[in-house]
This record gives structure tokens, C-alpha cells and sequence, in this order.
């Protein structure tokens, strides 16, 4: 493999699962608002997506102000309960090792990156990624195929294999011209990886590991 190969990972849903800190934080700022909690196995599907937009659809509202509001009542949660939260797929830190091994791992996620670099402190594992990259706080960079064009230039990389778990992971590398694998034991489904057009799909990080150790 060639070592100058750049592995480009999405975070939540893909390296770290934050199945219960996500909705939670969700729930506590729809609670400072006055609306009715969600339950937490459906708050689920918001995994992946920003912010904004998942406060606008859970309660139908647009209000620029009132959404920021909603984020700002999320992140209050998020940095002082959301963060320990935070679990670590098994097998993961082993396929973060061999990975790093044989190429360059970058985080590319749009969570703001100062919450990327505390979870991945909290968890142990920053010192594997030669960079980390998130969304500013003020949005941008809030978009996947913003962020990832962010990178590869400011990298200087002209390809790199994208690994998600959401559709919107998958459209991004190909916007980008970018390889992709989508892992389906996140966030997103089997269907919705292939219909974003994925080009590998791993079930399992067993079988993430193996794409990535074959791919060259």
C-alpha cells in the first residue's frame, strides 16, 4: 500500500457512537424550550446531520434565532455531560493502529471541531489522526462536501478514501471524486449507503478493517 495513502473519517457513527450522548443533548434543549421530549431510539436518526436542521424538523419551527438557541442549549449539554457519553465502536482502536500504519487518518466531521478534538481526547485516540477537522461555530464548514473540499485542499490531497456511515458521507466523496466506504453498522442503512453510491460497504468493523488493509 502506498504510504502516502489519506484515510478520511467521518466520526459519529463511524469511529466513536454516540448513540445515547447525541439524543440526549437533543432532548435537553428541546426541554429549556418547552417542547416534549423525543424518545431516545427515535432521535436516532438525527445522528449526522446538523444541528440546525434537526431542531427545525423535530419542532416544525424556522426561526433563525430560535433554532440557534436550541444548538446553543445542545452544546451547553454536550460539553460537560455529552462528552463522557461518548463510546468507542469495538475493534476500532485496532483498525485505527493498523490503518495508520500504511497511510495518513484525518477526522472530517460537522460536529464543531473543538467537540471532535474533546471526544477524541476523552477517548484516547487523537494521537492517531494526523488531523482533525470539524465545522466552525459560526456553520461553516457545516456541510460535508464543503468541509472535505476544505480539506483536500488545505492537505494538499488530490484523493483520499472517504469512510461514513450516512449517505450524505458517501455523496461528499464522490462530489469530490473521492473513493468511499460506507459502514452500515452506524447510522445508516445498507440502502441508503448503496443509494448514495458507496463503492465498498462493511457491516461490521471486522469487515471496515479487512477494506481498508486491501484497498491500495
Amino acid at each position: 500500500m502506498n504510504a502516502k495513502t489519506h484515510f478520511i473519517f467521518d466520526l459519529d457513527g463511524t469511529v466513536v457512537n454516540p448513540g445515547t450522548a447525541i439524543p440526549r443533548c437533543i432532548n435537553y434543549a428541546l426541554k429549556k424550550h418547552g417542547v416534549k421530549p423525543v424518545p431516545i431510539e427515535r432521535l436516532k436518526r438525527y445522528i449526522g446531520f446538523s444541528l440546525e436542521n434537526v431542531f427545525a424538523d423535530i419542532t416544525k419551527r424556522k426561526d433563525k434565532r430560535f433554532l440557534k438557541t436550541c444548538v446553543d442549549a445542545y452544546r451547553e449539554r454536550f460539553h460537560k455531560e455529552g462528552i463522557p457519553e461518548h463510546r468507542l465502536y469495538p475493534g476500532i482502536v485496532g483498525l485505527l493502529e493498523a490503518a495508520a500504519k500504511n497511510g495518513t487518518l484525518i477526522v472530517a466531521s460537522i460536529k464543531p471541531q473543538v467537540s471532535c478534538e474533546m471526544v477524541l481526547d476523552h477517548l484516547g485516540i487523537k494521537s492517531l489522526f494526523g488531523s482533525v477537522y470539524g465545522s466552525e461555530l459560526s456553520g461553516k464548514l457545516g456541510s460535508k462536501p464543503e468541509l472535505l473540499k476544505h480539506i483536500m485542499k488545505k492537505e494538499g490531497i488530490k484523493k483520499a478514501l472517504i469512510i461514513g456511515d450516512r449517505g450524505v458521507d458517501i455523496e461528499a466523496a464522490r462530489k469530490c471524486q473521492c473513493p468511499s466506504i460506507g459502514v452500515s453498522y452506524g447510522y445508516g442503512t445498507k440502502e441508503e449507503l448503496l443509494a448514495a453510491g458507496a463503492d465498498r460497504i462493511a457491516e461490521t468493523v471486522g469487515e471496515l478493517r479487512q477494506c481498508l488493509l486491501t484497498t491500495a
